[in-house]
């Protein structure tokens, strides 16, 4: 272990004014140590460049320049906002921005989506870093593209994690001070292309970076106070989890935890790093830690929310029986082209699953599967309770007839109309 830190700040935490000067309050708090930050794209800058992508690609020019010009306004603007636009600024910003604007549509949609998508953490990582220098004048800029090396899967590339160590190793073992890097990017080991982690991915960039760098803690900002018993938009009555067990954060992310990304855990595990998840707002109460313990404290059931989940019903076409090899198939056509099953069940004549909607990657699935007799649902809920006692099992029963539904000790779920 090393006396490197990790911090990481999502859109939310740099979404405006009050929040930059927030983060910066946060490094200064933490001192003169030894601190990589990792940032998302600010506010709502993915969701934006996504619509642009898709405004490119069906050509709608006037749409198009819209998004462009608000994007370039957002980050200018909450720069101005911090006294921070100079010269230097505005050619970072506009530079990238033009980046995207002359990238060619002619790239496979993966690739294409990598390359655009990206710029939110760029442009996010240019202004933080602008602004942490009004504390720390020697702070440093680090291009995760340099250091986290992936395959060529563009939209949701694997890390090269024994690459990627030696990489993050070589550039910042001997260093001191403050680093801002991007979480979601990489590039590929053998074409340099830039990639992504998927969605969300910041958080496991940040679980790489401090794997890397044996780092002794990760703490994730968050606008919540930690990781809770459920999502208090959709869940009454939560309580703060003080002490959660990786696998058991792992089974809280997988099934819908927005607080973590599923992939986040695994690499601190691997290394006892303890992952903080604390207040944006409230540094001094108590946060969420997430290490090698034995129990969930307080123990009591977790509700999760997972929405925008399509049922695929896949069925032998002549009432044939399905046989492992045609499941491992159904599987592997699943597993290559990106979608993830958060639940299944197996008849003898066919299989259904439960699917992260992606409808691209939906109709591709439907294609590869045409041997067989194919039934799709749309727009369903998947609602999984950990550790369920009597109370939360009855709960979960009278949210309506489930279209898929599991139980066992250690959890219930149910797949649900929105």
């Amino acid at each position: 272990m090393t006396n490197w830190s990790v911090f990481k700040f999502g859109g939310n935490s740099l979404k405006d004014q009050e929040s930059l000067e927030r983060a910066i309050d946060l490094v200064s708090e933490f001192g003169n140590g030894r601190l990589l930050i990792v940032v998302s794209a600010m506010g709502k800058s993915t969701n934006a460049l996504e619509s642009y992508l898709e405004a490119r690609i069906n050509k709608d020019l006037i749409l198009e320049n819209r998004i462009w010009q608000e994007l370039k306004d957002f980050h200018i603007e909450i720069s101005k906002s911090l006294n921070l636009f100079d010269e230097m600024l505005r050619l970072g910003i506009e530079g990238e921005l033009n980046r995207i604007r002359k990238q060619s549509i002619d790239s496979p949609y993966e690739r294409l989506y990598d390359s655009i998508v990206s710029a939110g953490e760029i442009l996010s990582s240019i202004i933080l870093h602008a602004a942490i220098q009004t504390k720390f004048p020697n702070a440093s800029w680090l291009d995760s593209r340099m250091v986290i090396k992936t395959n060529r899967s563009h939209k949701r590339a694997d890390i090269n994690l024994e690459y990627t160590e030696r990489c993050i190793q070589d550039k910042l073992k001997n260093q001191k001070g403050v680093w801002i890097s991007q979480g979601f990017i990489g590039a590929s080991e053998q074409t340099k292309e830039t990639t992504t982690l998927g969605r969300e991915g910041s958080d496991y960039s940040a679980a790489i970076f401090a794997y890397s760098l044996k780092a002794k803690e990760l703490t994730i900002w968050k606008d919540v106070p930690g990781l809770m018993s459920g999502d208090p938009k959709f869940f009454r009555n939560v309580q703060l989890l003080h002490e959660v067990p990786y696998d058991e954060a792992m089974e809280m992310a997988f099934f819908g935890a927005s607080v973590i990304h599923p992939k986040t855990i695994q690499p601190l595990k691997r290394r006892d790093i303890v992952l903080n998840v604390g207040s944006f707002f409230d540094n001094k109460s108590k946060a969420t830690k997430i290490s090698n313990f034995n129990f969930l404290k307080p123990k009591i059931p977790c509700f999760l929310r997972k929405s925008n989940q399509t049922m695929i019903e896949v069925k032998s076409k002549d009432l044939s029986f399905l046989s492992d090899v045609q499941f491992s198939d159904i599987y592997n056509i699943f597993s290559n082209i990106g979608l993830t099953v958060n639940l299944a069940q197996h008849f003898a004549t066919k299989g259904i699953f439960c699917i992260s909607s992606e409808p691209r990657l939906i109709a591709t699935a439907a294609s590869k599967l045409n041997s067989y007799d194919i039934f799709l649902e749309n727009d369903l809920v998947l609602y999984t309770i950990r550790n369920p006692d009597t109370e939360s099992k009855n709960w979960l029963k009278r949210k309506g007839q489930p279209m898929m539904e599991q139980s066992s000790a250690r959890m219930d779920q149910a797949l649900l109309l929105e």
